[in-house]
């Protein structure tokens, strides 16, 4: 997956009069931290750090392998983006909490590497501060998710629909009710990262936010096919094919006359 990163000094430094003048981008590959150091053909530096949540940029990750036709790869980052998700939702009632980040790391250390530890600190204080359990995968998501990871079943273009669908299903009422009961420390999570850059930068410093497939599903009520149709035109737009789905092709055969 590439994201488009665009030279903003020269765009801010040429004048309205100007008909035209150059548009300098590139083409990035997804890094994990979200930072993006750019130097144009101008000499112009800039920082760009990426503004969407880490389990969002993880199911456009897994929408964009769909496309490309890793299916197993498409399954495996739907599956980090439920449980980033989940930690997503930890530090959210944490800073509405006013707990310090540095308190939130230290407790969040101790669980890092184990997913079930995560799964069990984000149902309890979700129980405890919604009074009710939240929805989780179902058995057969759980199992469909195990055999690909840990027994390398190759699953079909379908299965990895229907997870990704799972997946928004059990998202997709935690975050209207985060962003109904704790709006605030849910943009504050969002921008934090950023703010964290800003602090250690000198030079000009943007954020960008790119296509969010989950985002869309929820906040546009559109559905993951339909989702998928809009990364396709994106991805079309890049010059970046879409061959995940199954296509008819048609080759013309010469035969050759056999010698009598």
């Amino acid at each position: 997956m590439r994201i488009e990163i665009v030279c903003n000094i020269c765009s801010d430094d040429k004048s309205e009069e100007q008909s035209s003048f150059v548009s300098y981008s590139r083409l990035c590959s997804i890094r994990d931290d979200g930072i993006y150091e750019f130097k144009c053909p101008e000499g112009h530096r800039s920082t760009t750090v990426l503004r969407t949540p880490k389990h969002e940029v993880l199911f456009a990750i897994a929408s964009n392998a769909l496309l490309d036709g890793y299916l197993r790869e498409s399954i495996a980052s739907f599956a980090a983006s439920l449980e980033r998700f989940y930690e997503f939702v930890i530090r959210v009632i944490c800073r509405s909490k006013s707990i310090s980040q540095q308190g939130i790391e230290k407790c969040w250390k101790s669980i890092s590497k184990q997913s079930e530890r995560q799964l069990g600190a984000f149902t309890m204080l979700w129980f405890v501060e919604m009074g009710d359990p939240p929805n989780l995968l179902s058995n057969k998501m759980i199992e469909l998710r195990n055999q690909v990871i840990h027994q390398g079943k190759v699953p079909t273009y379908q299965e990895c629909i229907d997870f990704g669908k799972a997946v928004i299903d059990v998202i997709s009422p935690i975050e209207y009710k985060m962003l109904d009961k704790f709006s605030d420390s849910h943009t504050d999570e969002c921008f934090a990262l950023s703010r964290s850059v800003k602090e250690k930068h000198e030079q000009p410093l943007t954020t960008l936010s790119i296509f969010s497939p989950l985002d869309a599903a929820i906040r546009e009520n559109e559905s993951l096919e339909t989702c998928l149709d809009r990364l396709r035109l994106q991805r079309k737009n890049q010059g970046v094919p879409s061959i995940g789905s199954e296509l008819i092709r048609a080759t013309t055969v010469h035969r050759v006359p056999k010698e009598t």
